[in-house]
């Protein structure tokens, strides 16, 4: 029993040892080249929110003034650095004015005008087209996460001739939209 053990034990030995230096040869002289192709693929993102409804109080009938409301937003992208801006009155055809009806039928609508900037700052900024696109806006923020990230501002003024007397048309409501594409 003994040398048979020895035996095993030597034929064992001998075996690694050929396959380790057998493994050693192989790895020495033989080699793989695998080609891959790498895409790196942008997806644009862009998005609006937290624009809110806006009540638009007007003075008691005699208090000289405009009608001014105003609302901060969010806008946010990736993918393209700027991005432009389009109001519209989706009741009226392309370019129609910003208007307000009333619930009196046969009363005329009234009139209003908007602004936009870039930044939630004071000011009302720049007065906008319906159906226009305001182009070259640069994008401030990825993701718009909650309402203290709000980037931008419209705002609504409505002259002291469209509204004064106006009272017994009203109420008065409009829809305005707002679109943001990518640049």
């Amino acid at each position: 029993m003994k040398i048979l053990s020895q035996k095993v034990l030597a034929s064992i030995a001998t075996a690694a040892l050929a396959l380790g230096s057998a493994t050693s040869a192989l790895s020495q002289t033989d080699s793989e080249t695998s080609v891959i192709t790498l895409n790196y693929m942008s997806t644009q993102v862009i998005d609006i929110a937290f624009v809110n409804d806006l009540n638009l109080i007007a003075p008691p009938d005699g208090t000289p003034g405009p009608i001014l409301a105003e609302d901060t937003f969010c806008v946010a992208g990736m993918g393209f650095p700027n991005f432009g801006i389009t109001f519209s009155n989706p009741a009226n055809p392309v370019g129609g004015p910003f208007e307000l009806d009333s619930s009196v039928p046969g009363a005329p609508p009234i009139m209003y005008e908007v602004f936009f900037q870039n930044n939630a700052g004071p000011g009302m900024g720049i007065p906008v087209t319906p159906d226009n696109l305001n182009p070259g806006n640069m994008i401030q923020t990825p993701m718009c996460m909650d309402p203290t990230m709000d980037n931008a501002k419209f705002s609504i003024e409505i002259q002291e001739p469209e509204w004064a007397g106006r009272a017994p048309d009203a109420p008065f409501t409009g829809l305005l939209e707002i679109t943001v594409q990518a640049e």
